[in-house]
């Protein structure tokens, strides 16, 4: 696990720039404060830092073949580095290391960049270069678990694991992309291809970027999520649901069992929900030694706490249970430490629990697992159970200070029976039920005029969406495509990338191997929703691993109080913040009628707002950035 960075010389011929090389791998010091390496020849700069995991003292980067043509970087993990290991011996490769990344250069010789990459079953991102065919490979993983960004300036190719690399060579600006900025503000995340950052962009999960001598080539799919399930088959399956049940089992059992490949010791993070009770309960049948389970709780009564769930988890498994409990005050002095470390706005108010709980993991230890991705690929979330959604068209005219009956609205609690009143503001949502955090209208009328946009974030999110979905016809299935390749690596995945790797701790995700994303993604929509209960198949699987209390838990989240925190606790900071000359390119006058609709109770905007005061607090960080990489160098 690292960070990697580098430049590729697109016009030939020059010196390549070291000392921005070495800006950009400092930059990323906390992703790998274990070591770091570059190498700088033939066109191509690349540089990474280290978080010693396997091969602890031999498996420096950049790693190369045997002859040296061949060199390559890579921020992830190879979970079946030992078996390609050993057939690319058997075919005459030598090794160096014991490192999964040598796995790449060998690999890619023996079967070129597509043998490779349908070989991998990991979390990566890498730069490979073939010197010999003077072409550099930009490759990431197929759900999308690490992050990779590039750009192209001055006849420069930059790439890296975070903006921050990005920002530190001294070429790239802190300008944003409005389009980008506006389907943040929408979703609360920048979705895609997208990046906040101009001409800045991600390279798409399960793609390939080639870069032949200066061509840099259209980025391509190496593999993609089933589009169809059995729900769409001519012909039932042959295999009988429980066949598909037990498979399911076998399928997990063994991704959790190479997850836990490491030369040190792996923990779990913890809820007590199905999902993290699932992977510790299996982590226990796949070894006999000491495991630690990490849970953080909450003494504000207005937050769900889990912590005793864990704890009965922790006991059943025979888990090392490692609390801690956090005051509000506790949280909210951990918004500081947030805002510098999230690499890009993400406006998951989840990120501030997250962050504390990798700080506790740390602590002890270098890697964990993590529950992500169950919910998007059986179907764990409740809008589920209602597609497609009733009500996906909003009102572009909307204003929280001419309508204030959009808010007024009331609506029955799910489970348990109460009215609530709360603003209708996110009562809007994707083709998935994913709730948007705000009218397209609305974010039109936050910008000045010369930051409006000719195609609104609504119709830009369509787009997205209709190449998401794929064909199927069965409308759940639609809907999990959709979350997968959106919610999932854009906001979940980079919320947990960015949290952990702020505190050096790698976070492993089982579900999100990419065989047991394959299976989900064929199967029948009676084996994920049964009736009103989601994740059916699971339940199902490991009724008797998990026991009654676990199988029959419903789904919670951390679900922090930010409506009464905007009001109270963070009201006068997010407002400074949000009407400060930095956030110079939103109209006061549309952030007031916001907060004043929230203040005056005719609103629950937080999501907004709290994603509102990322944004701003991102950007004056970034320009800092840039004004720091002038500073000590300039531009190459």
């Amino acid at each position: 696990m690292c960070g990697i960075a580098g430049f590729l010389d697109l016009m030939g011929g020059r010196e390549l720039p070291h000392d921005r090389l070495d800006a950009m791998v400092e930059a990323m010091f906390a992703r790998g404060p274990d070591g770091s390496g570059t190498s700088v020849r033939a066109g191509a700069a690349l540089g990474m830092r280290r978080l010693s995991i396997i091969d602890l003292e031999g498996g420096q980067q950049p790693i190369e073949n045997e002859d040296g043509h061949i060199r390559v970087v890579m921020n992830g993990e190879l979970y079946n580095h030992e078996e390609l290991h050993r057939e690319l011996e058997a075919r005459g490769h030598r090794f160096a290391t014991r490192s999964d990344t040598e796995v790449l250069v060998h690999g890619y010789e023996e079967w070129g960049i597509d043998g490779l990459l349908a070989r991998l079953n990991g979390m990566f991102a890498f730069a490979l270069q073939d010197e010999k065919r003077e072409t550099v490979y930009l490759a990431r993983d197929r759900l999308g678990v690490k992050p990779l960004l590039y750009a192209e300036r001055e006849g420069w190719l930059l790439f890296g694991s975070s903006h921050d690399a990005l920002l530190a060579s001294g070429l790239v600006d802190a300008d944003l992309d409005f389009d980008a900025v506006e389907l943040y503000l929408l979703l609360q995340y920048v979705p895609g291809t997208y990046s906040p950052l101009r001409g800045v962009r991600r390279l798409a999960p399960g793609h390939l970027l080639e870069v032949r001598g200066g061509d840099v080539l259209e980025p391509r799919a190496w593999w993609s999520l089933p589009t169809t399930s059995l729900d769409d088959a001519s012909e039932t399956t042959a295999k009988s649901d429980a066949e598909l049940v037990h498979e399911a089992r076998e399928l997990l059992a063994d991704a959790v069992r190479v997850h836990m490949v490491s030369d040190v010791e792996v923990g779990v993070f913890l809820s007590g929900g199905l999902d993290s009770t699932l992977i510790l309960g299996l982590m226990r049948e796949a070894t006999d030694l000491p495991i630690r389970a990490y849970s953080i709780g909450f003494e504000d009564k207005r937050v769900f706490d889990e912590s005793a769930h864990a704890r009965a988890a922790a006991e059943r498994f025979g888990a090392t249970f490692v609390p801690a409990l956090f005051t509000a005050s506790e949280v909210l002095a951990q918004i500081d430490a947030l805002t510098g470390v999230l690499d890009e706005p993400i406006g998951d108010a989840a990120c501030l629990p997250t962050l504390l709980l990798s700080q506790l993991a740390r602590r002890d230890l270098k890697v964990v697992l993590s529950g992500e991705g169950a919910d998007e690929l059986f179907a764990g979330y409740g809008y589920y159970q209602d597609l497609p959604p009733k009500d996906t068209t909003f009102a572009n005219n909307f204003d929280p200070g001419e309508e204030p009956g959009f808010f007024a609205r009331t609506f029955q609690g799910a489970k348990r029976g109460q009215i609530t009143v709360r603003g209708n503001f996110y009562g809007k949502s994707s083709i998935s039920g994913f709730p948007y955090a705000m009218s397209p209208g609305y974010i039109e009328r936050l910008f000045l005029r010369d930051t409006r946009r000719d195609v609104d974030a609504r119709t830009r999110i369509e787009t997205l969406e209709a190449a998401w979905q794929g064909s199927s016809r069965n409308p759940l299935q639609r809907a999990l495509r959709v979350d997968a390749s959106g919610w999932l690596p854009d906001d979940l995945l980079m919320k947990v990338d960015r949290t952990t790797m702020a505190h050096s701790l790698e976070a492993r995700v089982p579900f999100l191997d990419w065989r047991v994303a394959e299976f989900a993604f064929r199967l029948p929509a009676r084996l994920k929703l049964d009736g009103t209960t989601g994740k059916a198949i699971l339940r199902r699987a490991f009724a008797d691993l998990l026991g009654e209390r676990f199988e029959k838990r419903e789904k919670h989240g951390f679900n922090l109080p930010m409506h009464e925190w905007m009001r109270n606790e963070l009201r006068e900071r997010v407002r400074s913040r949000l009407l400060d000359a930095s956030a110079d390119f939103l109209d006061p006058r549309a952030v007031e009628a916001l907060l004043d609709a929230h203040q005056t109770g005719r609103a629950s905007v937080e999501r907004s707002l709290w994603s509102l005061f990322v944004l701003v607090s991102w950007h004056e960080r970034a320009r800092s950035k840039v004004r720091d990489a002038r500073m000590v160098g300039g531009a190459a």
